[in-house]
C-alpha cells in the first residue's frame, strides 16, 4: 500500500490526534533498525508515521524520539518485556492492545514478516496476519 492509502484507510475509522506530535526521524528508524537487526518495509514505516496524525485505541507504540503523544517506544516495551522473562527475543512489539497483549512483528521476517499477537495470560504467540498489509486492510473490522 502507498502512504496515500494507508492515510485514506486511518482517515475513514479514526480521529485525527489533538496535538502536533513528531514522526519518526531517520535515525530513529536506524536506532531501532540496529537494535533488532532487520529492516521495516514500507508499509510500518508509513504507518508508524501517519500516527503522529491520527489517535488510536490502545497504545501504538512510538519510535519518534520528538514529540510523541505519551505511548512508550518499541524499544522500552520490548526491553520491559524481555527483563520480565516472558518475552520471545524475536518479537518486536508495536501495537499495545493495553491488556498486555501485543501486535507484533518477527524480526528474523523482517522486511516481509507476518503480523503476530501475543496473549499476554498464557506468553503464546500465533499468527494474526500473513502481511502487514493485509493486518491494515482488517484494521476497519478489527477496531469496529
Amino acid at each position: 500500500m502507498k502512504k496515500e492509502e494507508i492515510d485514506n484507510l486511518l482517515k475513514n475509522i479514526l480521529d485525527e490526534e489533538v496535538g502536533q506530535l513528531d514522526p519518526p526521524s531517520p535515525s530513529d528508524w536506524k536506532q531501532l533498525e540496529v537494535k533488532f537487526n532487520c529492516s521495516f518495509n514500507e508499509e510500518f514505516r508509513y504507518f508508524i508515521e501517519l500516527m503522529a496524525k491520527y489517535s488510536f485505541p490502545g497504545d501504538i507504540l512510538n519510535v519518534s524520539t520528538g514529540t510523541t503523544n505519551g505511548n512508550d517506544t518499541i524499544e522500552f516495551t520490548y526491553n520491559y518485556e524481555m527483563n520480565l522473562g516472558r518475552w520471545n527475543a524475536d518479537f518486536i512489539p508495536f501495537y499495545s492492545i493495553g491488556n498486555g497483549d501485543y501486535f507484533c512483528l518477527n524480526s528474523r521476517e523482517c522486511p516481509n514478516s507476518p503480523v503476530f499477537y501475543f496473549y499476554h495470560e498464557d506468553c503464546r504467540v500465533e499468527k494474526y496476519s500473513n502481511s502487514f498489509t493485509e493486518w491494515l486492510e482488517g484494521l476497519p473490522e478489527f477496531l469496529g
